[in-house]
């Protein structure tokens, strides 16, 4: 592809993002509720919100998620997300790479998410079709202390330039799992993953699954924005709500995946019931970049801190004093999200 429509396409996908990030959705947390505990004996100062995904210690489950790069707009976002991951201590993604190994002029928009945090943790990030070699160099580029390999099928199909063969995603998955020797995290853009699929990457050599499901960023609506598509409008409600991706994928892998719970997510509530339900980590995108473009980094660094908070809150009113406790709490389904799994014959 023409690396000036490459880069055109990417600062699209942010303009595009913008636009829908404002309209009102559904927010599928709404029918997860925690149980509250009258009697919690937890003082708020002894809340630990530390976490681990696999080898990678985290001190709080936050990650700003894959967002952009590769454009002199991706760079400065990129710079400023880096500079409040490293205050805050939270972990980042950056975009897709794959622009940056293609062309040179590309690479310093995810360097620099490395020069201002050199101790942080970097997530790179690539195609799940990409080869061992490009996922090394990505890797290599960034410093990265783990890889998110994404899937985004739907978003290939309805982009006028995207691919449309996907034989052997899963075979390359399994090899780039035996060759790469940092955590690879599996990532969907936002259509989220069922428990089929999550269980043939666990059985893939996969120990890090996100969800990344259905309510935040819809890249079929961004792609039929672009190319003005009417199939793409046919399509917007395709995929699988968030907190019903993460339960599946829990319900299937059981202890053998890591899961983080991302698409949608707005706040430090929503957060806290998926740690309820099992993820490891939460991740932020789309609302977070719709935050610092809209109002800037101060006040994102103030959300993030209110997420944070907001968390502490729940799992003091739970009566948590740590994630693996805030996990055994009761938590209610209802809604559509109650009928969906047990039509699907998931235990609520």
């Amino acid at each position: 592809m023409d690396e000036h429509k490459r880069k055109q396409r990417k600062d699209e996908h942010i303009k595009y993002g913008m636009l829908l990030e404002k309209k009102l959705k559904r927010n599928a947390f709404d029918d997860i509720t925690i149980l509250h505990n009258c009697l919690s004996e937890v003082d708020m100062e002894s809340i630990d919100i530390s976490t681990k995904l696999q080898s990678i210690n985290l001190e709080n489950p936050i990650i700003i998620n894959a967002i952009t790069g590769g454009t002199s707009q991706g760079k400065i976002i990129n710079g400023k997300l880096a500079g409040i991951a490293k205050k805050l201590k939270v972990a980042m993604a950056v975009g897709s790479q794959k622009i940056a190994l293609n062309n040179k002029d590309a690479v310093d928009s995810f360097k620099i998410v490395r020069k201002i945090n050199p101790d942080g943790v970097v997530f790179a990030n690539l195609s799940a079709d990409s080869s061992v070699e490009e996922a090394k160099s990505a890797i290599e580029m960034i410093k990265a202390d783990a890889i998110q390999l994404h899937l985004n099928v739907p978003q290939e199909v309805v982009m006028k330039e995207g691919q449309k063969k996907f034989t052997g995603l899963i075979d390359n998955i399994a090899n780039l799992v035996q060759n790469i020797d940092i955590p690879i995290i599996v990532k969907e853009v936002g259509f989220g993953i069922a428990k089929e699929e999550a269980l043939i990457l666990a059985e893939s050599g996969v120990k890090i699954i996100d969800v990344s499901g259905k309510g935040g960023t819809n890249f079929i609506e961004i792609e039929g924005m672009r190319g003005k598509s009417q199939a793409s409008y046919h399509l917007r409600n395709w995929g699988i709500p968030t907190p019903i991706s993460l339960i599946e994928t829990i319900d299937a892998t059981q202890d053998k995946v890591d899961v983080i719970s991302s698409g949608g997510l707005k706040n430090g509530v929503d957060a806290a019931k998926s740690l309820a339900l099992g993820a490891k980590a939460v991740g932020f995108a789309g609302y977070f970049l719709h935050i610092l473009l809209s109002k800037g980094s101060l006040a994102l660094e103030k959300y993030i801190i209110e997420i944070q908070k907001e968390i502490k809150y729940v799992m003091a009113m739970s009566g948590a004093r740590n994630l693996e406790e805030l996990k055994q709490r009761p938590v209610i389904i209802n809604g559509k999200t109650y009928h969906w799994l047990k039509y699907r014959g998931i235990k609520t």
